[in-house]
Order: structure tokens, then C-alpha cells, then sequence
């Protein structure tokens, strides 16, 4: 396709655009009227490069005929147009079913004459706003100047007994403001932009209009949320943070509150259509176990290795407030408080894995993040001493746990994915949209019956034969400093892009990190790596990472009593005691606990399956940072704070 730029000293030059990077033919001109309406409403600053010399900027479509159907197909999704102010200048309206879109007319444009060339000022709709954006609408009082001009009616004569002239004036509301979301890389901001009308009715007409599109149920935005707010997380801001950021917010957009600081005030009987969550990760996993829990018992089954646990039929939203905030953090891109309440009321949303975490054969809870024993377990537990430290906990507690780099030995079984495409290491991280995610969720129901059949692959774990095959059990046998599993990057402030980076949010599987015994040196190798974005921190001879449907986790016991308490207990003799073993003093400690979404968990042995995207968060994934684009020196309508 050719577009025609035409500038003010009417020298024209021609250039080919390329539309979605596809060849446009006649048969894809539905495609093609969608395209050059963007192209149209759009700020030329985000498509044209700038043209030295020029003054002003316009362009023209060079086929009449594609012009003609294209006019028509804007004005056919047109639902209101008039002359607003806006910042007491006039600007021409239009809202259709997916745009609100205003500017300047050209001055040169006679759209009354057909005889002439249609073309279009780079000044013409200049601010455009997609209606998915928009969240809100409200009235604004009139501005004074209108309350000065209405009170020199009362002004008197200086000469007595004059007539007293009083003019009634409409002292409705004559202005609107949109409240719409800018998006800032991966921050979200409220932005707001004021129309005036002339008239109180056409001002009510404009708010009535822009309501009913923006509460259309295609949106699946939430008219009603349970707010569960903990008041001790982090560094216990919560209550704060949710009343001055967030409740405003939810107002605005008249979204019904119910809000609660106690999980003992939580009624299972009442109906649950949206949650949201203002605290950490802890707090979230807490919330998450009870709802799975309840969704389990409405269906009259209980949660064992051999059930599948039922996708619940809610979002639920996170509204950062902990000390590291990693869910948060991942499905966001950033740890904001406002962005996740404007995600929230957009109605967001993507699927996330879930683990379920069993011991013995019996239910513990459910994981959706962090799962590490070892070093992370025992940094944890001491950390939980200092909790009026706040964050800063845990790096006190990691510095202690650096300098004693405890040792335990142990047996890891896990299922390797299926999946040869994606690996642990292929550097290609989980975007917003992604089509890895997409096709296991398109691939759900198999994946459930996929892991039924793999039960008759028990023989081969327990006998403890590695096969080459992708889909057959796997065994590590050692001494490991730290065991770790990750449900998603696990981004935060520490490390922006994750332990994991190429970790996704819903494809089913985890990547499994197990860490040899290795000197502190090298260890603190690996722990720097993790916070550099262009460092491999797997790229050690004692790190190995593997990306897992299924894990099995075995401490082996160090000194002869615990062997006789092991044997006993399972009634077998599998494991024996070393000569190494027997060496080391009873006292020492030889067993760790499990790092669990920030929570301890004491039992060592456990079994863990992953649920390919079981809940729903509000959030869209990573958002890729759109290139920054050069404005034109000529652009008068730059991006501007009060307009977003």
C-alpha cells in the first residue's frame, strides 16, 4: 500500500507501508479499513518519522475509492460527535463503540466540497482513547467564570429605584471527565481528561453513552469484590495503603466493597464472585488454600495425590503490601499498589499454575511461586525471629545461613516435561499473551489424563533405572545445599528479572534448580548472577536445572538413630548410613524445612504435582516496553501529563 505524505510546501514523497508486516490484497480489505482507521486516529508522532523543514504535516490516502469506504466505516461505528472545550479551547468530539477520539480540524480540509482531496491534518484527532481503558466517567461542577457571569445579574444600578433584571441560568453540570488508564512501561497510571459542553443535557447524554459501553459484561469487569486486608504483612501498611490508594479507586469505578481484616469473619456460606488480596505472597497463598479447599468440598471430593483439584470459578486480585511481593511482582511487572487496583477493575486477567504439595500420600496445601529446602528453608525459619525487621529480615537471616552453608542429603525423582521447545535456559521470558501458555491451556484436559496414565511409570522410580525418554522418572542422589522449585520467574526488587527468567506463568510445569554442595565463594557466584539480567546464574558445574511436570523429594537420614526411627517407619531398610555419616556428631543438624510462598513447612519428604493454570489472577502477564518514538519538532499535541 502507498501512503502519500503532503506538507505545507506541497513537495510530496512517497514511501511503501507495510500493514502488520503482511501483503495487503483485495481480499483482506476488512483487515486493511481496520488498519488505516488506526492509521488515521492515531497521533502521528507514534507513525511518521520527522520531515526537516516542515512546518506542518498532513497526509493524504491515495486511492479515492478506499478513502470513500473508509469514512463510511468510521462513521457507521460513530455514536456521538459534537464541539466540546477542552482546556477552554473547542475540539471536535467523537465517541464510537471503541474509541474516544478528539481534536482540531484543519483549516484546510472542506469536507463540505466533494470535488475536493480529502486529507487529514496531523492536528485532527490528535488524542485518541481506547474504550478498553476507560474506567470510570463523572460529572465536574461548572467552572467559576460561569458563577461570576451569573451573579452580575444581581448587581444594582447606582441609580434608586431601577429595575432589578435577573437572568435563570441551567446550573446543571455542563462538564464530564474521563477517567482512563495510561500505561507507563509496566506502571499504570489514572488519568483524566475534562469536556465541557454547552448545553447541561448534552453533557448528561455524553456520561449516560460512555457508561453503557464501559459496563458492557464483554469486559468482565467485577461490580463487586471480598477484600481480605491483612494488617501485620510487610511492614504493616496494609490497612493504609488499601485506604488511601486503592478504595478510591474501587469508587470511582463504583465497583461494591466488602472489606475485612479477619479470615475468622469470613462466612463460606455467602457468595464469592471476585477476591482480592492486600497483603504478601503468605497472605495470598492463605487465601488460595481456603478457596481451592471450599471449591473441593462443594463438589463432595477430597484433595489426594490421585484427584485433580477443581479450577475455581472467581479472579482473584493482589494488592502488594508484603515484604517481596513475587506473585505480584511477576504477573504485573512491578510491585505498585495502583497499577494492580487498575488491573483489578479493568478486569484482567491470566492463569497461573498451581502445585499441590502431599507428604506420605497425604494433602499438605497448595504453592504458586517459591518452593526451596535447604538454604532458603532454614533462611526463612530464622528470618521469622525478626519479623519486626520488616524485609530487611531476610537479609540478615541469608548472611548468617552464607557464612554456617548447611549441607543435607537427600533423593530427588522428578517427571521431566514433555515439551522439548521451552528449556530453563532458552533466555525467552513469559510475555502477556503467550502463545506457550496458550497452547497448554488449550491442552488442559489431555494434560490431566496425560499424568493419570503416568502412574504406570511407578516401577520405573523404584527402581531407580534413568531413562533417556522425556516423559519417564528421573533420579539425583547427593548432598545439596539447596533444593528449589519455581511456579513462575519470581521476579522482585532484588532480582527485576526473576531466579527463573524463562519461567512461565501457565504451561504446567516447574522448573527444578538443585544446588550440590559447593564453596561459599562459588555459591556467592550464583547469588550475584541472580540480581544481573545478563548473567546466567545457572551456568555452574554444581547447579543443575531441569524443567519438571512432577518432583519427589526424600531426606536421607545422616546418623544411626534416625536410620532405626526411618526403618520403622516405612518398614523397609533402603537406606543405610555411611562411613562419612557415622562420623558426624548427633547434635548436627540434618534435616531442613520447606520455603513455601514465604511460608515454613516442617515435614522434609514431599511430593508435588503442578495444575496447568488452576487460578485466575487479575493481571495480564509482562507487558513487552513499547520502543520510546520521536515526536516531530512540528507536533503541538504532545503527550501531555494532564491528558495522559
Amino acid at each position: 500500500m502507498i501512503i502519500k505524505y503532503e506538507v505545507a510546501s506541497r513537495t510530496v514523497t512517497q514511501c511503501s507501508v507495510s500493514i502488520l508486516n503482511e501483503r495487503i490484497d483485495d481480499c483482506d480489505f476488512p483487515m486493511v479499513i481496520r488498519n488505516i482507521r488506526h492509521l488515521l486516529c492515531c497521533p502521528v508522532k507514534s507513525l511518521f518519522r520527522q520531515t526537516k523543514g516542515d512546518n506542518r504535516t498532513c497526509f493524504s490516502i491515495k486511492s479515492p475509492v478506499l478513502w470513500r469506504k473508509v469514512m463510511a466505516d468510521i462513521v457507521d461505528n460513530t455514536l456521538l460527535q459534537s464541539t466540546l472545550d477542552v482546556n477552554e479551547k473547542a475540539h471536535q468530539v467523537t465517541l464510537t463503540s471503541s474509541h474516544i477520539l478528539w481534536g482540531t480540524a484543519s483549516n484546510g480540509w472542506d469536507s463540505d466540497s466533494p470535488s475536493s482531496e480529502p486529507f487529514l491534518s496531523h492536528n485532527y484527532y490528535s488524542n485518541i482513547i481506547e474504550i478498553k481503558n476507560i474506567f470510570a466517567v463523572s460529572l465536574e461542577q461548572n467552572p467559576k467564570s460561569s458563577h461570576e457571569d451569573f451573579n452580575k445579574g444581581f448587581q444594582r444600578n447606582s441609580k434608586p429605584n431601577t429595575p432589578l433584571y435577573i437572568e435563570m441560568r441551567d446550573m446543571r453540570p455542563r462538564s464530564f471527565s474521563v477517567h482512563f488508564v495510561k500505561r507507563c512501561r509496566w506502571k499504570l497510571k489514572h488519568k483524566k481528561i475534562t469536556f465541557t459542553c454547552n448545553e447541561a443535557f448534552m453533557c448528561q447524554l455524553w456520561l449516560n453513552k460512555i457508561k453503557d459501553i464501559i459496563s458492557n459484561p464483554a469486559f468482565k469487569r467485577p461490580k463487586g469484590l471480598l477484600v481480605f486486608v491483612n494488617p501485620f504483612g510487610g511492614k504493616r501498611k496494609g490497612p493504609k495503603i488499601y485506604a488511601e490508594k486503592v478504595a478510591p479507586l474501587f469508587d470511582l469505578a463504583e465497583i461494591k466493597v466488602h472489606a475485612i481484616t479477619s479470615l475468622s469473619t469470613f462466612m463460606l456460606s455467602i457468595s464469592i464472585i471476585r477476591v482480592v488480596v492486600v497483603g504478601g505472597d503468605g497472605m495470598f497463598s492463605e487465601v488460595l488454600n481456603g478457596l481451592l479447599d471450599r471449591r473441593m468440598r462443594e463438589a463432595g471430593l477430597k484433595q489426594t495425590i490421585d484427584t485433580h483439584p477443581l479450577r475455581p470459578d472467581l479472579r482473584i486480585g493482589i494488592i502488594p503490601a508484603g515484604s517481596t511481593d513475587t506473585i505480584v511482582y511477576t504477573s504485573t511487572g512491578i510491585n505498585d499498589p495502583v497499577t494492580s487496583a487498575l488491573h483489578i477493575i479493568l478486569g484482567s486477567s491470566v492463569g497461573i499454575d498451581v502445585c499441590s504439595l502431599y507428604t506420605k500420600d497425604q494433602f499438605l496445601k497448595y504453592s504458586v511461586s517459591f518452593l526451596s529446602y535447604g538454604y532458603y528453608g532454614d533462611m526463612l525459619k530464622d528470618s521469622e525471629k525478626n519479623r519486626w525487621m520488616g524485609p530487611s529480615r531476610y537479609q540478615l537471616s541469608g548472611a548468617k545461613k552464607f557464612v554456617t552453608k548447611k549441607t543435607y542429603e537427600g533423593e530427588v525423582s522428578f517427571l521431566l516435561s514433555s515439551e522439548s521447545r521451552t528449556s530453563p535456559r532458552d533466555k525467552l521470558p513469559c510475555l502477556a499473551g503467550c502463545h506457550i501458555c496458550d497452547m497448554a491451556a488449550e491442552s488442559y484436559d489431555q494434560q490431566i489424563s496425560l499424568r493419570n496414565a503416568n502412574s504406570s511409570h511407578s516401577k520405573d522410580k523404584e527402581s531407580g533405572i534413568i531413562s533417556s525418554a522425556p516423559d519417564a522418572w528421573h533420579r539425583v542422589r547427593g548432598r545439596f545445599l539447596a533444593i528449589s522449585s519455581f511456579t513462575m520467574s519470581c521476579r522482585c526488587s532484588l532480582s527485576p528479572h526473576g531466579v527463573s527468567p524463562a519461567c512461565h506463568l501457565g504451561d504446567g510445569t516447574t522448573d527444578l534448580m538443585i544446588i550440590q554442595d559447593c564453596s561459599r565463594i562459588d555459591f556467592l557466584r550464583h547469588l550475584i548472577r541472580c540480581a544481573d539480567k545478563t548473567a546466567d546464574q545457572f551456568d555452574f558445574d554444581f547447579i543443575k536445572i531441569y524443567r519438571v511436570k512432577e518432583f519427589i523429594f526424600t531426606s536421607l537420614p545422616l546418623n544411626a538413630k534416625e536410620v532405626d526411627a526411618d526403618t520403622e517407619e516405612k518398614g523397609d531398610n533402603s537406606c543405610q548410613p555411611s562411613g562419612a555419616c557415622k562420623q558426624l556428631k548427633p547434635k548436627s543438624p540434618t534435616r531442613s524445612v520447606w520455603n513455601c510462598d514465604g511460608e515454613v513447612i516442617d515435614q522434609q519428604n514431599l511430593h508435588v504435582r503442578i495444575h496447568c493454570q488452576l487460578v485466575n489472577l487479575f493481571a495480564t502477564g509482562i507487558i513487552e516496553p513499547e520502543p520510546d518514538v520521536q515526536c516531530p519538532s512540528c507536533c503541538s499535541n504532545c503527550d501531555k501529563e494532564s491528558i495522559g
